[in-house]
């Protein structure tokens, strides 16, 4: 059980600056095409985004992403989020990276339900912590390491020609896969959460807007296509 923790990660799961590339994959899969190339991708947070935990949620105010394609087209997204202005469990918490990013799947971007998948890929030894408080004594620290398969991912295009964007939406748990974390007891004098080693049952939701501009920051239109 939690002592004195509620859950909470809400608007924008990934914040800051984020590197963001593209990796080309088999032809079975579908597809992110970009009008022209090299192009800087900028993403940008979309709704509220939530990361649940046995400890509670997390959130954060702000999210952002930037990266570059550099050949067209790919079916994987590599993206790596920064998250500023987070609170866990209604504290004010400090989520760090540590190297780790995001590697998007595709998929099927035109059926009737997302068939994308997320991967959280890592250095070795390294894995994304949130702790809170970030100042003072720490509560409670959680630990999400690499992994794979996450589900679900879905991308969604927006605009025509030159304006063309995507929308990347993560819904990941409550289905076959959930998030995989682990957590760590504080040392507050009161309001610690509970350790938990090995926690399968975690869940994310997040969206972010995808953008691109070429060397002269002039638009550029990147689009899902089959």
């Amino acid at each position: 059980m939690i002592r004195g923790f509620k859950k909470v990660f809400g608007t924008a799961a990934v914040v800051g600056v984020a590197a963001c590339a593209l990796v080309a994959m088999p032809a079975s899969a579908d597809v992110i095409t970009a009008e022209s190339t090299p192009l800087t991708l900028t993403g940008a947070q979309e709704g509220t985004d939530v990361i649940k935990v046995h400890g509670g949620e997390i959130k954060c105010s702000k999210v952002s992403y930037t990266g570059t394609i550099s050949s067209s087209p790919a079916s994987t997204l590599t993206l790596t989020p920064n998250f500023l202005s987070c609170t866990f469990a209604g504290l004010i918490a400090s989520v760090q990276l540590n190297g780790c990013v995001y590697l998007v799947h595709v998929g099927t971007t035109f059926a009737s339900t997302a068939s994308g998948t997320l991967d959280i890929v890592c250095p070795a030894g390294k894995e994304i912590t949130v702790t809170a408080p970030s100042l003072g004594t720490p509560k409670c620290t959680v630990h999400i390491p690499a992994q794979t398969g996450l589900e679900s991912v879905a991308v969604t295009n927006l605009g025509s020609g030159s304006t063309r964007e995507v929308t990347v939406s993560f819904g990941v748990g409550g289905g076959l896969t959930s998030l995989k974390y682990s957590q760590t007891s504080g040392t507050a004098e009161t309001g610690n959460c509970a350790t938990a080693d090995n926690t399968t049952s975690g869940t994310q939701t997040a969206a972010l807007l995808l953008t691109a501009e070429n060397a002269s920051f002039n638009h550029s239109g990147i689009f899902a296509s089959s």
